[in-house]
């Protein structure tokens, strides 16, 4: 039935969106000169004279702050077209027109290289960041990171997971691909269905907010994580990571930051592209095939992207390091991929513009995997189908108000079928779905003499609903969520941009949030940030807030079980019988968290293209939700776990086993309530708190020498995660042990451009950690690989002309194997090395070919 439904859905969502998008496609390129407008703008600031010329010219305008404060603007008064005027106060920076439409006007920092092929997007537009704020123009207080469209394409990667899990910010672990035998360390720690997450900060999957476009993903899987494996990474212009809390603006599972994936709505033209790779040491075959269309006018846009991709698994066999494994147990699934997006806009009028966007993908995964020789080998399959899509109405209101309406809806399901070669397979299913409307208006609230206050307040309803199993299975649950929520946020600019020393500018940043959960409550998280300029080259950025993370459905509903051992099992000293409790609880509480962040961007004008950061962060994460007793063995016997023991009497004993939906018997013996000695209450509860410090730097510049072009890059991050597991057990260090993020995780390299050619290379370095499986403790050796690309660009007539470029990757050079580690041996014998720091793929290479009109 749900099958017959989603296939409708996915089809419906399709023709809707391509539909739509056609409809909206009908507009011209051209921008005719607009009519004269009278501005009286005085001297000053280039910055503050820009944002005169928005609130006069009655337009937004989006451009690089920071650069637009190094310089000054001259006078300007009298009648001018908005062209005219915008061209005179641009006069002598480093600023150009980058798009135009009735409402927007764009601008970035002028390129330095004058050889662009066709079509190039490679030169980035610089905008301000939208991630992270509500208000039009905000400049962010949070320390925020941006991939553009050049650094994802000199990557290498064809897999917007890949390019995740190569951010020294992001943590491998949790449910990624390759991940085997790590749940020992935490139960996330589990490739299920074979997506990609992302794991900021290593406190887990589901601590991350994932956008689309702006828009909010849903869960994927048992751990509702979001999976951005079904995203193309050929339709996206950039991806912008904010690491800081950011409840505030957009409530749950912002608790360690937001990833949010934007599309390349400017791309004009078509393209095509072909990737065939493989592993030097055998297997993970893969093939990408990849086209994608735009086309922009004076008040319309549209971009579609249609992609196919194969990959091979890697087996045991395969990699002289894995040996002593089972030759057919699988390191790396197969899997393949089919996507389609659409995303289309137009402005009706000047005074609305409707937008949508869709994402409709199919995921199909296999699995195999035999514990040992002599054991019956494991197989199944997965299949994901999943849907993101998303219309925003925006209208323009008086002054420079404007209010936008968004309707969104994301869905995935996981269909798995399992069972060894000589026995009937299982079937499980799970879907996780959200539906949201929301409203929100931003513009200027009033003037200071400092400028203007700007302001953004909206809200909304969101439903959320998953499903695990169906129906009659003991495992079935499909609970439903309400969720009502206001916010509003606030930009003061305190001090206006000026030239004098130590008080350039100064803003503050304030805003809130709240939400209303059908099922556990409310929760209200404020957040406060400023920003400070001590000089135009300097800037000076601090935040403070909350955030939380609402309780899984499975941690609130999954099926109740109780399981009867002997005592002694459970580390009892007499006999008799114990009852262990399992599963959700519904009266679990968010968990929640308190942020800092303070930083620094020097982005000097004496060297243009080179910029500088660095962040120190601390979230303190409190009423975690876990199982509270990970060693069931010392349950009884630890006195940390003694809040967590109940002495029954007959009639809670009854109670309890009339509570459960499953019950199992592992005691040996028919159930005797006289000769039970406890209860130990396992189920999901709100017992752990985790601290997360460190320090984020980063560093960017682009050298121009003579006909070369080079950009330099180099990001790295030092972190210390400690968790306190229940509130009577002692703090551990998480960070740096087995299956947990490295203290020190950091990826540097180089970019060189010059005429048809392109080369990157880039180093990757994991920092050593300690096996923690193995007495006494074994250091596991850091991890360094070396990746490379070259690019050649075409040009002159016929096939081999203008828009054809051939690309060589190789990742992991010079094949460098992970480090040794002995423990996870022990459940998986002869895998000896750690699945979340390190990738068993070795060397691999890929030749791209790209043809764009």
């Amino acid at each position: 039935m749900f099958e017959n439904k989603f296939n409708a859905l996915r089809r419906g969502c399709s023709t809707v969106a391509i539909a739509l998008a056609l409809t909206l496609a009908g507009a011209g390129v051209g921008h005719a000169e607009t009519k004269p407008v009278l501005f009286n703008i005085a001297p000053k600031n280039t910055a503050q004279a820009l944002l005169e010329f928005s609130k006069q010219a009655g337009i937004q305008l989006l451009f690089p702050y920071d650069e637009a404060t190094k310089f000054n603007a001259p006078a300007l008064k009298g009648e001018f077209s908005r062209e005219a005027a915008l061209a005179k106060l641009l006069e002598g920076t480093n600023l150009e027109i980058a798009g135009v439409t009735d409402k927007t006007i764009s601008l970035r920092v002028k390129s330095k290289s004058t050889e662009q092929s066709h079509n190039d997007t490679t030169q980035d537009v610089v905008e301000v960041i939208v991630t992270g704020t509500n208000i039009r123009g905000a400049n962010p207080t949070s320390p925020a990171r941006v991939m553009g469209r050049r650094e994802i394409e000199d990557s290498g990667f064809s897999q917007v997971g890949d390019v995740i899990r190569s951010l020294p910010e992001s943590f491998s672990g949790g449910q990624n691909p390759g991940v085997i035998g790590a749940s020992s360390a935490s139960i996330g720690n589990q490739n299920l269905t074979n997506g990609s997450t992302v794991n900021l900060r290593g406190v887990g999957t589901d601590g991350t907010l994932v956008l689309f476009n702006g828009r909010r993903m849903s869960g994927d899987s048992f751990f509702q994580g979001a999976d951005v494996s079904a995203i193309p990474l050929s339709a996206l212009q950039r991806i912008e990571i904010v690491t800081d809390g950011a409840s505030a603006i957009y409530g749950s599972d912002a608790v360690a930051g937001v990833v949010n994936f934007v599309l390349r709505r400017n791309f004009e033209g078509a393209e095509v592209s072909a990737r065939t790779g493989a592993a030097t040491q055998g297997g993970a075959s893969e093939k990408v095939f990849t086209a994608l269309g735009g086309r922009t006018g004076a008040d319309s846009f549209l971009l579609a992207n249609l992609e196919y991709a194969e990959q091979g698994a890697v087996r045991a066999d395969d990699r002289d390091f894995t040996k002593a494994a089972p030759a057919d147990h699988w390191l790396l699934r197969p899997q393949t991929r089919k996507s389609l997006l659409v995303s289309a806009g137009r402005d009706f009028g000047g005074d609305a513009r409707l937008s949508v966007d869709a994402l409709i993908t199919e995921r199909r995964s296999a699995t195999r995997s035999r514990r040992t020789a002599t054991t019956t080998p494991t197989v199944g399959e997965v299949f994901t189908p999943s849907y993101n899509i998303a219309s925003a109405l925006e209208f323009s209101l008086p002054g420079d108000w404007n209010l936008r309406a968004t309707a969104a809806a994301s869905g995935s399901r996981n269909s798995t079928w399992s069972g060894t070669l000589l026995a009937t397979a299982s079937f499980t299913s799970r879907k996780n779905s959200v539906r949201y409307g929301e409203v929100t208006a931003d513009g200027t609230l009033f003037t200071l003499p400092t400028g203007p206050v700007k302001a953004a307040i909206g809200g909304g309803f969101r439903r959320e609903d998953y499903r695990n199993n169906r129906a009659p299975s003991s495992s079935y649950i499909e609970p439903t969520r309400d969720v009502a929520y206001l916010y509003g946020e606030a930009l003061f600019p305190l001090v206006s941009p000026s030239n004098r020393p130590g008080l350039n500018a100064l803003e503050l940043n304030v805003s809130f949030r709240a939400e209303d959960y059908s099922d556990f409550g409310q929760s209200t998280n404020p957040k406060v940030g400023v920003r400070w300029l001590p000089t135009p080259d300097v800037t000076m950025r601090a935040s403070w807030g909350t955030s939380f993370k609402a309780p899984s459905f499975t941690q609130m509903y999954q099926a109740s079980i109780v399981a009867i051992y002997q005592a002694n099992i459970l580390g009892y000293s007499g006999t008799g019988t114990a009852l262990v409790t399992s599963g959700g609880l519904t009266e679990l509480t968010p968990e929640t968290s308190e942020s800092w962040t303070f930083g620094a961007d020097w982005k000097p004008a004496r060297w243009p293209g080179l910029k500088v950061t660095t962040t120190y962060f601390s979230i303190d994460y409190t009423d975690r939700v876990v199982q509270p007793i990970p060693n069931l063995a010392v349950g009884l016997s630890d006195p940390i776990y003694s809040s967590f023991v109940e002495t029954p009497s007959s009639a809670r004993l009854a109670e309890v086993l009339a509570s459960a939906d499953i019950t199992y018997n592992y005691s040996g013996g028919s159930y005797d309530p006289t000769k039970v000695v406890a209860i130990l209450h396992n189920t999901y509860q709100n017992a752990s708190s985790q601290t997360v410090r460190g320090v984020d730097l980063g560093y960017r510049q682009n050298v121009q020498m003579g006909r070369h072009d080079i950009d330099l890059f180099a990001n790295a991050t030092w972190l210390t995660l400690q968790q306190q597991t229940v509130a009577a057990a002692p703090e551990q260090t998480l960070s740096g042990t087995l299956f947990n993020a490295p203290d020190v995780k950091a990826r540097a390299g180089a970019s060189w451009r010059r005429a048809r050619w392109s080369a990157t290379g880039t180093l990757n370095y994991v920092d050593d950690i300690r096996d923690t499986g193995v007495k006494p403790e074994r250091r596991i050796a850091s991890w360094t690989t070396m990746d490379a690309s070259v690019a050649y660009r075409f040009e002159g007539p016929g096939v081999f002309g203008d828009g054809l470029k051939v690309v060589a990757s190789v990742s992991n050079l010079f094949d460098r194997n992970p480090p040794i580690a002995l423990s996870p041996a022990t459940t998986n014998p002869g895998l000896t090395y750690d699945s979340t720091n390190a990738s068993i793929l070795g060397r691999f290479a890929s030749l791209t070919i790209v043809k764009a009109w």
